[in-house]
């Protein structure tokens, strides 16, 4: 088969891993029978993307990866994620997932979903995840420790401060800056310390399938940004978000503009079924 690796890359924060400007999440096409899954991640990898994203609580995502990755696991960087908040969990999680995804070794195993400063503060004590974490790179198995979120963007900024993590995954697409924006908050913390960003929430469950093609390039656009993590239904949205990348050209401010209008205007219709965003409570009067 004819390989395809016009897609751009950027570096990855201080890893030393220029990533692809499309990254393949993990969710959507897992849902898939488990042949028709391996074909997506394959023709990822053989149009150029580089970054394999993925979860141990993504249904049985990783699985769905593994058979691709003892296959073809030195062409990506493979990330996935835990939400073990101990030690001990997160160990099991770690273990876990090396066996499902068919390999000895993560790119980066990422505390996932981070929501408050309790949360933080477990993670990071003294029988906390990144202690297992640490202790899985230690042995050669885990290269780099990530964090994300889509919560709040100062909890993970927070987190920045505190801990030396090698990348953020964070929600960066058009409607949470339309509605709880991340970027002004992210981007500037995760500079300062030469932290990789991913950008998640890209199409937010399809909220913006009628401005896909912006909706990539908003992203892949936003200064800092190196890759847009992105799930796909099927092969077809794979190549089409493939596309886009190859021909990546930024969004002009006007554009992008238009864009987070048409995302708030989207946001304010469906309002009851955005999950994924977390708006702050408002204070006890």
């Amino acid at each position: 088969m004819l390989r395809m690796s016009t897609i751009a890359k950027r570096p990855l924060g201080k890893t030393g891993f220029d990533v692809s400007i499309l990254a393949l999440g993990g969710v959507k096409y897992n849902f898939l029978p488990d042949a028709e899954a391996a074909a997506v991640v394959s023709r990822a990898i053989d149009l150029g993307v580089n970054y394999i994203d993925t979860a141990a609580s993504y249904k049985d995502s990783e699985a769905k990866i593994g058979p691709v990755m003892s296959e073809r696991r030195d062409e990506v960087y493979l990330a996935t994620k835990g939400t073990s908040r101990d030690r001990s969990g997160m160990a099991a999680d770690i273990e876990a997932s090396l066996k499902r995804l068919r390999t000895d070794r993560i790119d980066c195993v990422q505390i996932h979903d981070l929501k408050d400063e309790a949360d933080l503060a477990k993670a990071l004590g003294p029988d906390g995840a990144v202690k297992a974490i640490e202790e899985f790179r230690a042995a050669g198995q885990v290269r780099f420790v990530g964090v994300t979120g889509h919560r709040d963007p100062h909890i993970l900024a927070k987190a920045l401060a505190e801990y030396p993590f090698d990348t953020i995954l964070c929600a960066l697409g058009a409607v949470h800056e339309a509605v709880r924006p991340f970027a002004d908050v992210i981007l500037p913390a995760a500079r300062s310390r030469g932290v990789g960003v991913l950008g998640m929430k890209v199409m937010a469950y399809a909220f913006l399938a009628d401005h896909a093609e912006r909706a990539l390039r908003f992203v892949m656009s936003t200064e800092g940004v190196a890759s847009a993590v992105v799930g796909v239904d099927d092969i077809e949205q794979l190549e089409f978000n493939a596309r886009v990348a190859r021909e990546f050209a930024p969004l002009p401010a006007a554009e992008r503009a238009d864009l987070i209008q048409a995302a708030g205007d989207i946001y304010r219709r469906r309002a009851e079924e955005a999950w994924f965003i977390k708006l702050p409570q408002s204070p006890v009067a």
